[in-house]
């Protein structure tokens, strides 16, 4: 038996106590101007059903639903924030679960967490772009120095590098 929900109208359904007719609301028949009202219903379903379900159901019934619901984030706040004024206690338990506000928080937080990361990145960045400069600056002093004649031990206490880095640089580079 196929059941074709764009053609069930969704107010036959907000009644319900049927978890999976809150679940599939999205799904069902309803205008461009009825979004609102849909969402709003849907999340009313919810904070009946709450008491009825485990968190579990609850926030598989939730995620189902939010796959189909395509709101905005800042309406969905809105709408919460009615909920919540509507029904103080509920409001709060139903922003736990609700998958949309979770995700929406996420994604904040790994935006954050992103530009933080960038942050922290640049800054190791420069300071091992800065710790390979001064290397290779020393290096190249070095290889100066060798080339000028100077001693292995005159070149190592002027630069800071060990006899035995020194040695290996002036190998390295053919020096005679």
């Amino acid at each position: 038996m196929k059941v074709e929900l764009r053609k069930q109208h969704w107010r036959q359904f907000i009644d319900s106590a049927n978890p999976v007719a809150a679940a599939l609301l999205a799904k069902m028949g309803y205008t461009k101007g009825e979004e609102r009202e849909i969402r709003l219903a849907y999340l009313r379903m919810i904070l009946r059903l709450q008491g009825k379900l485990d968190d579990a159901r609850m926030a598989l019934i939730m995620s189902v639903a939010d796959l189909y619901f395509n709101t905005e984030p800042e309406e969905d706040k809105r709408l919460l924030e009615e909920l919540k004024e509507q029904y103080p206690e509920e409001g709060e338990s139903i922003m736990k679960l609700m998958p949309a506000w979770s995700r929406l928080g996420y994604e904040e937080g790994l935006k954050e967490g992103m530009e933080e990361g960038i942050e922290k990145g640049i800054e190791q960045g420069i300071e091992q772009g800065i710790a390979v400069g001064v290397e290779k600056g020393i290096e190249k002093t070095a290889l100066n120095m060798l080339r000028e004649g100077m001693e292995i031990s005159l070149v190592a206490k002027v630069t800071g590098l060990t006899e035995e880095q020194v040695v290996k640089l002036k190998k390295t580079s053919f020096i005679k």
